[in-house]
């Protein structure tokens, strides 16, 4: 199998067809390739740049391989000119799988084109092989871009699979072309067409592997190369008509392939061996002729010893007329003539005026004569237009060849022996070969003394399948010199002479007598495919037609439309039964609608209403529609107490009445009651034996909800009744819908008794109250805070607070988001003044619905503080002097004269009391003056110094006192403006109240953050924590905790009062969150949505309208 770098034919070239089939095909071709290119016209419009290369690229590839890499196998070289050339171009398939991967159909197409020119130039020199590239390629890409689900589907994406299927694909299309191109007709282009089929399948088959395998590497490598898309269910898995059609051609694909194969095949072989049984007997008769007739040649030319004696002679004269006496006893031969031993011609009779000169025959029958143990006659041919046959007779002289003589037979004929060769099975010929390998007989003179290449030409034939030796001779397929058409031929070779019997009959009478046996097997086969084919359809229109009558029906009751069972066909198979289950189901169906709708206009009518009296009637008649039932009652609980209420409905109500109270005794330890006859009623609600139940049967159902008995539902018939599941799942739902009921009027009856008590408590307080909802809007609003803003409740429920309540403050603590609550004191300007508390409603699932807020009137308890404030700054005022006084003369009491260690106590505790006294005094004062409203000193507060500091300044005491001070502040918290030293008062104050009531607490955090327009700085201790009761009043002044272990500790209990009054005066808050055993976490809140920038601002805006 050699492999060449370029090419297979030595010349570029394009066969026209020569017969009219070839023009109609390729007529044909072209139309589906314009065909192909006018259906992806839209897909050409819409091609990229880079689309555009990719084809180009791979066109000039597959140009290229085409040529590139011709690998030949011997049996693929055609035996006759006219067949192509077949080799395996191992690159050739690589362009088409890549474009069919890469471009799809549209551009597939085009390299395919390209591709088959590149064979049709250099290789075949068919135009067909442009198109067959074409059809190929974009077969191929039709199966490697589908996107079907299913593993048969997966395997035909698969680009080994594709080539290998482009390889059959390929070769299919060849033998079309090679039945087209063919110079014969008939069975004749049939069998050249199979010819070149079978040469093209290994080349082809090779050429779809290699290709295959490099684009899958390529692929695992480059996967981009490859468009993603979703896989979709094909068409066979939407139809189950078009199921069983696929899966039909499939199987008739296969089955009439493998059939037409195994009928050809066995068809030729018979019709092989009848034609090759009938050769080899003519080639036989023939064969046991040839002996005869050589004989009869021998015959011919007898020499006496007195011939023999003269013909030796010296004496030319004398061999001479040895030669005239030997052609008068036989004159049948044209010449005479003795040669010697170099092959000279001594003596000739008759006599002639030139010499005449021995053939390459008869020369060499002469060379052999002269050799040991000689033939005794040899025959050989003139090359003359007449048959002339030569006998070459040795002369001995003492047992040694002295003198050759030779006798030529003008027009002696060999026909009588053709005669028995020709005309087998009505279209054979034969002929003879002698022991040299030349035609020695033939029916057409020109081919006579022609080389026969005998045995090399059964090899050559081996190209389309020998067959086996036959008898004595042997027979094969091939063609004879001069013949386009393959023969069958049959060789016998006679023992004496040595001569070779050839007859050959044309390959297309093999195939004729082959048609002839195996149509009628064929015609069946086609005709019970075609007849199945019919059968399988009707079955299947007959399944899926019924199928697709229910899909309708289905679609119709989905849509909500009406079908009648009717429309369907009455069957007795399983479709009937199909039929029937879906009509079961239709029936099911509706009445489970019917239920739903009766269960859809009960609940409609009692989730309508609470009321009872409306509610458990419209449960009743509901019951009454579903069941059939005679009557239907009710016993339920009564919701506002006393005596449980009864309802009925149906003709049998009244007299069933008189069953309520047992069933009801009964049922408060049962599930239910069904009770289909009168003696089950008897002998279940223990009633008298002769007495007759006001109904034959009855089936009674509790009422529970939330596991509370609420009473008993249950229904009565006319006669005895058997219960199905359904109906009895009707009357639980029908159940629970009538408990529910009971349960909301009784939660009704309680929420209005508590509604009723909250509205006379709400009008009776003198506290202000005001409600409002998470959209922060007016909810509710009593009497007092009417009368407190002159408003209407009727008029401001439901509209924004802020549209509604004019104080600023109130408004704000109504629509904030802290969900702490705030307590501020909001003067009016009547001069009342009310303590307003607002905190946020918060459910038990930690639901936010609103805020609320309480407003007390504390306007006589402000004039007795203000009173209060200025005794007490009078009292703080005039104290300072005595205490200065006694501070002093106490600090000298030591000076006067030594004191006892007694002395020395009780003159501390004297100090320490005065030092109580005065820090009292300094907070009292201090506190005057911030609710003074003395004007604060504006400055810019750094943060993070601020709180650094503290902590610097406290780390001693904390240390001391087992506590890690920690600072906790961003780098990007803003400055603020405010009153610097004040607020650090309020810092140290809550730092000193942190170690004093924390200790050995571990870490303290001072925390700096930022967040709702507000600069919050917080101390958190990991101390005991504060009750609940007491964070109420932490901000009160001298209000202190007592709690275990905080007696020992010293305060006036005016340092929160003191930083509540700072963070107000900034205009924020201070709060307090605590949970018992977690510690605490004291914040400020300062405001800063103006920011520092905003306060320097309005300073430079005072400053310069004071300088005008």
């Amino acid at each position: 199998m050699p492999v060449s770098l370029w090419g297979v034919s030595r010349e570029v070239s394009l066969n026209l067809p020569s017969r009219a089939v070839g023009y109609l095909l390729l007529l044909f071709c072209a139309a589906l390739f314009i065909y192909l290119a006018y259906y992806f016209r839209s897909n050409y419009q819409r091609f990229s740049q880079k689309q555009w290369l990719w084809t180009g690229a791979l066109s000039l590839a597959g140009l290229i391989t085409s040529q590139l890499l011709p690998l030949r196998f011997p049996f693929t070289s055609p035996p006759v000119a006219e067949l192509p050339n077949s080799a395996a171009m191992l690159l050739g398939a690589i362009p088409l799988l890549l474009a069919g991967v890469v471009l799809g159909p549209p551009g597939a197409v085009l390299v395919g084109v390209f591709t088959g020119l590149g064979t049709t130039l250099g290789q075949t020199h068919q135009l067909f092989d442009i198109f067959w590239g074409a059809f190929t390629a974009v077969s191929i890409a039709f199966l490697l871009q589908q996107n079907y689900i299913g593993p048969v589907y997966h395997w035909l994406r698969q680009p080994w699979v594709a080539g290998l299927l482009s390889g059959l694909l390929l070769t299919i299309f060849s033998g079309f072309g090679g039945f087209a191109a063919a110079s014969v007709a008939g069975l004749s282009a049939l069998d050249q067409a199979l010819v070149v089929a079978t040469a093209n399948f290994w080349p082809r088959l090779l050429e779809g592997v290699v290709a295959g395998v490099v684009v899958t590497v390529v692929l695992r490598n480059m996967p981009d190369l490859r468009p993603s898309q979703s896989l979709i269910p094909p068409p066979t898995r939407r139809s189950l008509q078009k199921r069983l059609q696929l899966n039909y051609f499939t199987f008739a694909a296969l089955l009439i392939l493998l059939s037409i194969t195994i009928v050809y095949n066995l068809a030729i072989s018979v019709s092989t061996r009848l034609v090759v049984n009938q050769m080899a007997y003519n080639a036989t008769v023939v064969s046991e002729e040839i002996p005869e007739f050589v004989n009869q040649l021998e015959t011919q030319l007898t020499l006496f010893e007195d011939d023999q004696t003269a013909l030796l002679s010296a004496d030319t004269a004398v061999a001479s007329e040895a030669l005239a006496n030997l052609y008068q006893r036989n004159p049948t031969y044209q010449h005479l003539l003795l040669v010697n031993e170099v092959g000279e011609v001594t003596a000739v009779y008759p006599n002639s005026n030139t010499n005449p000169e021995l053939s390459p025959d008869e020369a060499a029958a002469v060379a052999d004569a002269f050799t040991p143990n000689p033939k005794s006659v040899a025959l050989a041919n003139m090359p003359t237009a007449e048959q002339v046959l030569s006998l070459v007779v040795p002369v001995a002289n003492d047992a040694e060849t002295g003198v050759v003589l030779i006798g030529r037979l003008a027009n002696f004929s060999l026909d009588d022996l053709l005669v028995g060769l020709q005309g087998t099975v009505g279209g054979g010929t034969g002929f003879l070969v002698n022991e040299q390998g030349q035609i020695i007989a033939h029916p057409q003179n020109m081919y006579l003394r022609a080389d026969w290449p005998g045995e090399e030409d059964r090899l050559r034939s081996l190209w389309f399948l020998g067959l086996a030796d036959v008898e004595s001779g042997a027979a094969y397929r091939g063609w004879l010199q001069g013949s386009s058409t393959r023969d069958l031929i049959y060789t016998q070779t006679a023992a004496e002479p040595g001569w070779t019997v050839v007859t050959a009959v044309p390959y297309e009478i093999v195939l004729g007598q082959a048609l002839r046996i195996g149509w009628p097997l064929l015609l069946v086969l086609i005709l019970g495919t075609v007849l199945f084919y019919t059968n399988v359809t009707l079955l299947g229109r007959d399944i899926t037609q019924p199928i697709n009558k229910i899909v309708a029906a289905s679609k119709t009751m989905a849509a909500g439309g009406s079908w009648s069972a009717t429309e369907l066909e009455q069957r007795e198979d399983e479709i009937g039964e199909l039929n029937q289950a879906f009509i079961q189901m239709q029936r099911a169906t509706r009445k489970q609608l019917n239920d739903l709708s009766l269960l859809l206009g009960t609940s409609h009518d009692v989730s309508t209403s609470i009321d009872l009296t409306q509610g458990i009637p419209a449960v009743l008649r509901g019951a009454l529609r579903g069941t059939g039932a005679a009557g239907a009652r009710a016993v339920v609980l009564n919701p506002s107490g006393g005596a449980p209420l009864s309802f009925g409905e149906g003709p049998a109500a009244p007299a069933m009445k008189e069953l309520d109270r047992p069933i009801m005794t009964r049922l408060r330890h049962m599930q239910e009651l069904m009770l289909a006859t009168p003696n089950q009623i008897r002998a279940a609600l223990e009633l008298d034996r002769d007495a007759e139940p006001p109904v034959p049967a009855l089936v009674a159902i509790p009422l529970y909800s939330h596991d509370r008995f609420q009473g008993i539902l249950w229904l009565g018939y006319r006669q005895a009744h058997s219960y199905d599941i359904s109906e009895r799942n009707l009357l639980v739902t029908l159940a629970s819908q009538t408990a529910v009921l009971v349960e909301n009027a009784r939660l009704y009856a309680i929420a209005e008794g508590g509604r009723r008590r909250l509205a006379a408590v709400l009008a009776s307080t003198t506290d202000a109250v005001i409600v409002t909802d998470q959209t922060e809007r007016i909810l509710l609003i009593n009497r007092a805070a009417e009368r407190i803003f002159n408003l209407n409740a009727s008029k401001v429920v439901g509209r924004p607070v802020a549209k509604v309540i004019e104080p600023a403050k109130l408004v704000k603590a109504l629509t904030g988001q802290d969900e702490h609550t705030r307590n501020l004191e909001l003067p009016l300007p009547n001069g009342q003044t009310y303590y307003a508390s607002a905190s946020t409603i918060i459910s038990n699932e930690g639901q936010v619905f609103g805020r609320v807020a309480v407003l007390r009137d504390i306007t006589h308890l402000k004039e007795i503080d203000e009173m209060k404030s200025d005794f007490v700054a009078t009292v703080s005022h005039d104290l300072r002097s005595p205490l200065t006084y006694m501070r002093g003369y106490a600090t000298m009491v030591p000076m006067v004269d030594e004191l006892s260690p007694k002395q020395h106590e009780y003159l501390e505790k004297i100090l320490v009391g005065i030092d109580q006294m005065s820090q009292l005094v300094d907070d009292l004062l201090d506190l005057g003056r911030i609710e003074a409203g003395v004007d604060l000193a504006q400055e810019r507060i750094e943060v993070k110094p601020l709180l650094e500091g503290i902590a610097e300044e406290y780390w001693q005491h904390a240390h001391l006192a087992g506590i890690k001070l920690q600072v906790d502040v961003s780098d990007n918290i803003s400055p603020v403006q405010g009153d610097g030293s004040l607020i650090r008062q309020a810092l140290t104050n809550l730092v000193g109240n942190a170690i004093k009531y924390a200790p050995n607490s571990g870490p303290m955090w001072l925390r700096a953050e930022q967040k709702n327009g507000e600069l919050v700085l917080s101390v958190q201790d990991s101390g005991p924590g504060i009750p609940k009761q007491d964070q109420m009043r932490l901000f009160e002044k001298f209000y202190r905790v007592k709690q275990r272990g905080t007696e020992k500790v010293k305060g006036s209990g005016l340092g929160l009062a003191i930083v509540r009054s700072i963070a107000e005066r900034h205009g924020g808050r201070a709060w307090c969150y605590s949970q018992q055993g977690e510690g605490c976490t004291f914040s400020i809140s300062l405001p800063t949505q103006n920011g520092y920038k905003s306060v320097a601002k309005e300073k430079e805006s005072s400053t310069a309208n004071s300088e005008q």
